[in-house]
């Protein structure tokens, strides 16, 4: 069965009007919306940073408003920008308080595993769990915030990795079973592999930052999002869109 999903990463809002490094954050939100909307997806999985600096409540709530007129099903999972808390209040989403958002996820026969990485790492219960998922799913698809490896994005590399991540890749990893990865968190675009690992990282509907310098440097390229493809004639495929009416 054929599978079109959008997926949307580092919006990083603000309040209407405010500017975040000259960009307005929000309207190059509705732009890749409007953009990946046009192209009929099943679902949105929006991975993380949602708030431009600290957690406000009134921006998840403006989020919400926002996806719930797409009218198409959409799934989220928090960055480090993020409160897990302040996501259930205004999404509704099942847990409790600071307890981490994660889980099974299906869409048209296709598997995927939702982890939380929102604390900068994955924690050992997630671990946990995502190792018997993985036994029941094993060619379920992983979504996260932070990549699990290295990316070759020297900044965020070197700065803001994933903090202890021997234990999520010993699971990931311990079957050798092919497996793909979607991220956000890096601010850039590319796909790398690592062992067993496909890990595509998605380019943020905000700002990007240059891939080559060790030094925060902004990198002025439109908005963007990767859309993934799982066509009626079999395969995959993904393919990255930069949506060119602002910048």
């Amino acid at each position: 069965m054929p599978v079109r999903i959008a997926q949307i990463t580092d919006l990083h809002l603000l309040p209407p009007g405010e500017l975040l490094m000259g960009l307005d954050v929000n309207a190059r939100l509705d732009s890749v919306l409007a953009h990946a909307l046009a192209r009929e997806p099943d679902a949105i999985f929006l991975t993380g940073d949602f708030c431009a600096i600290e957690p406000d409540q009134e921006m998840f709530h403006q989020l919400r408003a926002r996806l719930d007129l797409l009218h198409i099903p959409y799934y989220l999972t928090p960055g480090n920008h993020d409160d897990r808390e302040m996501l259930r209040n205004a999404f509704y989403l099942d847990g409790h308080n600071y307890e981490p958002i994660r889980g099974l996820i299906r869409v048209k026969g296709h598997n995927f595993l939702f982890l939380d990485s929102s604390p900068g790492m994955v924690d050992g219960d997630q671990v946990k769990w995502l190792s018997r998922a993985l036994v029941t799913y094993p060619d379920a698809t992983i979504v996260m915030h932070h990549p699990p490896v290295p990316l070759g994005v020297a900044f965020m590399d070197s700065r803001y990795p994933l903090r202890q991540p021997e234990g999520l890749l010993a699971a990931l990893t311990a079957d050798n079973h092919p497996r793909r990865i979607f991220c956000g968190h890096f601010h850039s675009s590319r796909t790398v592999n690592w062992k067993n690992l496909e890990v595509h990282l998605c380019p943020p509907t905000s700002f990007f930052i240059n891939p080559d310098n060790k030094t925060f440097e902004q990198e002025m390229l439109p908005p963007g999002y990767l859309m993934l493809e799982w066509p009626k004639e079999g395969g995959f495929r993904v393919i990255p869109y930069y949506v060119p009416q602002t910048l």
